[in-house]
């Protein structure tokens, strides 16, 4: 017990310092498909069906099912993201492809059962997005896509989140998790655009600004028979202190809050040995300005332009996604998992592609796997793979300065793979599966 405790502590450790440097374009608009390698090789589906401690990211209610245990995972995040500019005006033509294709993205939780009917966790897990790097093109006499040289901008959140989960009688749980936030953000290269800004000054070129801030989430399940449960959780608006040294880019005068979310799921056990989840989740980027406003930066009001109460943002809409995974218990001490999600709409509008070259989320569909394999009683170890094809939006390049067509297009696209190592550590007697 004392071995693994230390193990655990050392694990924490390494986490945070991974998690505070780590970036990555996410998969569902700028969130990631799941933050557990389990539930990731499940495409995120499980809201019905806790498979490790790391259920507290995804529904803490089902906490009361996981029993005394850490986990600790790795991925390697490989987005392939860029765009192509045809006669457009704002942005020089070309065929750009952002650099820095390869994040190391780090997640940790630890849940202890209280008693019989209650438990407790902790967790550190991390979003990504916007995450883009785009070279000076030599071709253009050494300037970049904007005409700024080197451009791109730099998103990293990173949740740290506690939970109580509570059963009550056989069939129905409940549990919550506050949620404590960190997010860092940088943009350069954007300053040619510095006439659309109330505040140019505090546009780009700035380094990284922070901002801390706190949610929660709620989550409850159901278990009617023992073949089938049903599962919901919510998580609230993450409300952010400001960027203020981007007060001139982002609306309201530099506020990023994190979206709200809600998951809904279903899971069957179809055999002893085969459990079918079906999920549905839907993220509410149409409520933080930053995200949501369209690109039009208009000379006047100033409240429309970049940094104002009405600022220019991007024009990006509330997505859904179903997610379907599968598990089967191939062997006393092996567990394989698949699993397939769809986002619609895409969060990206047509119309807003051109502000989007520096984030494009335009990821719809998910192919995912993984195993965990019983090394012995205490430890298992988990490995996930995700592979996301490529996905573009094409549009109308649309002015910035007047709402009106340019005449040029664009075409943002993207495609990504991702590779996960996790280790599990079961205290006390251990598990009794491999899970």
């Amino acid at each position: 017990m004392k071995k693994g405790l230390k193990l655990a502590a050392s694990a924490l450790a390494l986490t945070i310092m991974t998690g505070l440097a780590g970036q990555a374009m996410a998969t569902e608009g700028y969130f990631q498909h799941a933050y557990g390698l389990r539930h990731k090789a499940l495409a995120g589906a499980g809201a019905a069906s806790a498979e490790d401690a790391t259920a507290i990211s995804l529904n803490p209610a089902g906490l009361v099912d996981v029993g005394d245990q850490f986990n600790m995972g790795i991925s390697l995040f490989m987005p392939v993201r860029g765009f192509k500019a045809t006669g457009t005006a704002a942005v020089i033509p070309g065929n750009y492809k952002s650099k820095r294709p390869v994040f190391v993205v780090p997640t940790m939780a630890y849940s202890h059962q209280l008693d019989a009917n209650s438990a407790i966790a902790f967790s550190i897990f991390g979003n990504g997005g916007m995450n883009t790097t785009y070279k000076a093109n030599s071709g253009f006499f050494g300037i970049g896509p904007f005409g700024g040289g080197k451009a791109g901008v730099d998103l990293m959140q990173m949740f740290i989140s506690a939970a109580y989960a509570r059963k009550f009688g056989d069939k129905f749980s409940l549990g919550i998790a506050p949620v404590f936030a960190i997010q860092r953000f940088k943009a350069y290269g954007i300053g040619p655009f510095g006439g659309l800004s109330n505040d140019a000054a505090h546009l780009s070129n700035n380094g990284y600004s922070y901002s801390v801030g706190a949610g929660v989430r709620v989550g409850v399940t159901f278990r009617p028979t023992e073949q089938l449960s049903f599962g919901a959780s919510y998580q609230t608006r993450t409300w952010m202190t400001k960027f203020k040294k981007y007060r001139g880019l982002f609306a309201q005068g530099g506020d990023f809050d994190i979206p709200a979310n809600l998951q809904v799921g279903i899971a069957y056990d179809l055999t002893p040995d085969f459990k079918f989840m079906l999920d549905y989740r839907h993220i509410f980027y149409s409520d933080v300005k930053s995200i949501a406003d369209p690109g039009f930066c208009f000379a006047s009001p100033p409240a429309t332009k970049l940094g104002g109460s009405s600022g220019c943002g991007f024009h990006w809409r509330d997505t859904n996604t179903i997610k379907v995974g599968l598990e089967y218990q191939a062997a006393e001490d092996l567990i394989l998992r698949a699993g397939y999600s769809y986002t619609f709409p895409n969060p990206v509008r047509k119309q807003a592609v051109l502000f989007n070259t520096i984030a494009p989320g335009v990821i719809r569909h998910e192919i995912t796997g993984g195993a965990t394999w019983r090394m012995n009683a205490n430890n298992d170890l988990d490995f996930a793979f995700m592979f996301a094809p490529k996905a573009k939006v094409t549009g109308p390049e649309i002015s910035p300065a007047t709402g009106a067509p340019t005449g040029g297009t664009v075409k943002d696209h993207m495609y990504q793979l991702e590779f996960s190592l996790g280790w599990t550590y079961n205290f006390g007697a251990g598990s009794t599966r491999a899970r």
